[in-house]
Formats: C-alpha cells, structure tokens, sequence
C-alpha cells in the first residue's frame, strides 16, 4: 500500500505539490497580514466609528493595503475547493486511461477496485487537508472583520469557512474522479466535473435551503439583522398581526407612499445557535455524495473494458 501511495503521488507530483504550494502562500501571507493587523493595534481601526484616532491615521497606509489583502484571501477561500477538487481529481483516473497506463496496471494486478482505492485515496488525503487548512486561514480572516462575534454562533461567512471547504473540495475531487472514470481523457473531464460539481453543490444548497424554509422562526431584537442566517423575504406587520409584503402594505395603506410609515418589519431565519448543526448536516450530505460518485467511479472501472 506504500508504495503505491508514492506511486500515486509521484504519477501526480505537478497537481500535488501545485496545491501544496498555493496553500503554503496562502497561509504563510494571511498569517502574515493577521498578525501585522492584530499586533500593529489596527484590529481596533477596522471597526471604528466616527472619526479615525491618530494612531489609525498613522497606520492607515500599511493599514489599507494589508485590510485589502485579507478581503481578497477570505473571498479568494470559497474557490479553492474547485481549485483543488478540479487540479487533482480530473487528471487522477483520466490520465491513465488516456495514457494507456491503466490497462498495463490490470493486466498485472488481480483487483481493478485496489488499483482504483490505491488511486483515489492518497489524492483524497491532500485535498482534504489542504481544503481544511484553507477553511481554518479563511475562520481567522472572517474573525479579524468580525472582532467579538462567536464564529461557532454565526453564520457570518457561511460555506466560505470551516469544515464546509474541505467537504466541498472533497466533493468536486469525486466528481472529477467518477467522471474521469467514465470519460478518460483530461480536458473533457476537467469542463464535465466543473459542470457537474457546480450543479451538485447548487443542489445541495438547494435542498438545504427549502429544509431551512420550513424550519425559520421570527427573529427579533438584535438577532434580526445580527449573525442569523436570513430566510425568505421579509414581512410588515399591521397592527391585526397580519404579516404582509411591501406591495401588499401599499395596496392596504397607499397613504404610505407620501408620508411614510412606521409598521414593524419582520423577518424570519434560522438563528446564530443552529450554525454547528446546520453546517454539519450540509457537510455530511456532502461526505455522503463523494461517497456516491466514488462509488459510481469504481463500478465504471471494474466494468470498464481493457481496450
């Protein structure tokens, strides 16, 4: 098993060490920039109100640039699992059968499947601990816009965070292998798991997102607009308690238009609490996904013909 594991990574060094690469550099410069931030006091300039301090002012220029730079790698974090799914996943089986490799490794070896786990799961390995390195550097970004908040208790920066990178990635990875399976050329592979990963994860969010809906409550006070996830559209309450919309309101009250109104504005979600229980039943649709196209990915090769 170890030496096909250095076999795997060495038929896959360039994509390997490509990741490796991009999320050393990503680490070591928002490491860099946190720490700047965060020693240098100007943590405490990001979030003022009013009129700067002079010691802000002082730090502005650094300040501006290094604030610019942990913008762009918290927005630049929600692609890496496409980044890292799609690099490593699409070359993994297509290359081979492209390359005619495949073929020679059954003729000598009794099990396709093996071949096919030896293949898979050392891949598997740097794409998961590469996504959930990205998705922790991605939990102090997202802390440093948002001193004081428990990110355990928000949904502040949803799926572009945490354990959902690393599932995600997973996810893209497996597309990429079952569709690299069936295909078995590299470029065609590469556009069809794009495609079909992009849609996958649309649908779980999809699904998820009408579960949600049917389980929001009414967020009040501080949770209305704080780290709550907002569901649907808000409502206008009129004093019978009915809850209508904007349109709905005018039709009721056109008066409103010229002198303005003063009803309650509702809105309903699912509150900062449930954050750790609804990003682990997303993840673990995920896990549960990869599962299935690694499935479908190994019965395409035990079936597959040699020729």
């Amino acid at each position: 098993m170890l030496t096909a594991t250095r076999l795997t990574y060495r038929i896959n060094r360039f994509e390997v060490r490509s990741i490796l690469a991009a999320t050393i550099l990503s680490v070591a410069v928002s490491a860099a920039v946190i720490a700047w931030i965060r020693s240098s006091g100007y943590a405490d300039c990001i979030q003022t109100d009013g009129s700067p301090t002079v010691a802000c002012l002082q730090l502005e220029g650094v300040g501006r640039w290094a604030t610019r730079i942990a913008s762009m790698s918290s927005q630049l974090a929600g692609f890496f699992p496409f980044l890292a799914g799609l690099l490593l996943g699409a070359p993994l089986i297509a290359r081979e059968l492209d390359k005619g490799t495949a073929r020679l490794a059954w003729s000598l070896g009794p099990s396709r499947r093996r071949w096919y786990v030896q293949r898979v799961a050392p891949i598997l390995v740097v794409v998961a601990l590469t996504a959930m390195t990205i998705g922790i550097v991605s939990e102090q970004l997202t802390a440093l816009f948002a001193p004081g908040v428990d990110l355990a208790n928000s949904f502040i920066g949803f799926h572009t965070r945490g354990v959902l990178l690393a599932t995600s990635a997973l996810l893209i990875a497996s597309v990429a292998a079952a569709v690299g399976s069936i295909v078995g050329r590299q470029i065609p592979t590469l556009v069809l798991a794009l495609l079909l990963g992009g849609v996958t994860l649309l649908a779980i969010a999809e699904v998820d997102g009408k579960m949600l809906a049917g389980e929001t409550i009414r967020l009040t006070g501080e949770n209305q607009f704080g780290n709550d996830l907002i569901v649907g559209e808000g409502r206008f309450e009129l004093p019978d308690s009915r809850l209508v919309t904007f349109d709905e309101l005018v039709a009721i009250d056109p008066s409103i238009l010229e002198v303005g109104f003063d009803y309650p504005y509702v809105q309903f979600g699912i509150p900062r609490e449930r954050y750790r229980e609804i990003e682990t039943r997303e993840a673990l649709a995920q896990v549960a996904l990869s599962v299935g196209f690694l499935g479908a990915g190994a019965f395409v090769v035990s079936r597959r013909r040699p020729g």
